[in-house]
């Protein structure tokens, strides 16, 4: 059930509620000339009748904005399309000087040669079966032939792989 009343009462037009917030005085006199001022503005303008294309300018104005948003950003998206191409031109290599002498084959097998023999190392007799498990692994990897190594003598093994 609704036990409260329907009806509306402004506080502010009727002070008949508590009378105690009310200003006093001097105060009270121009509040109450202020209230009056725009109560009658209020009063003329909705007096006036409204003319039936009050919209129209505004309208236009919001439709002229958005065109010229979509401009700008059409225009935007433009430029960075365009200038896709020009950031993935590949840049020219430049072979590398070649500081060696290819005129001699035989001083690249001789120095390919003395850096394999520096890189490797002779493994202990110790270590030697796990020199042969190495040299299967890396045989049955490539289909190379097996060779059984004596496990007395050292083998050498290359240390860059």
């Amino acid at each position: 059930m609704n036990t409260r009343p329907d009806t509306f009462t402004d506080p502010i037009s009727d002070p008949s509620p508590d009378t105690s917030l009310e200003p006093s005085g001097d105060f009270a006199s121009a509040l109450s000339d202020f209230r009056s001022a725009v109560n009658h503005v209020a009063e003329r303008e909705t007096a006036k009748p409204v003319p039936y294309n009050w919209l129209v300018p505004a309208r236009q104005r919001h439709r002229s904005t958005q065109r010229r948003l979509i401009l700008a950003w059409t225009c935007a998206a433009l430029v960075c399309i365009g200038a896709v191409p020009l950031l993935h031109q590949t840049k020219p290599v430049v072979a590398p000087t070649v500081i060696a002498h290819q005129n001699n084959p035989g001083d690249d097998t001789a120095l390919l040669e003395q850096v394999d023999n520096a890189v490797s190392e002779s493994v202990p007799s110790s270590l030697a079966p796990l020199a042969t498990l190495d040299s299967w692994s890396s045989a049955t990897s490539s289909n190379e032939v097996i060779t059984e190594s004596s496990p007395n003598k050292p083998e050498k093994k290359n240390v860059a792989r």
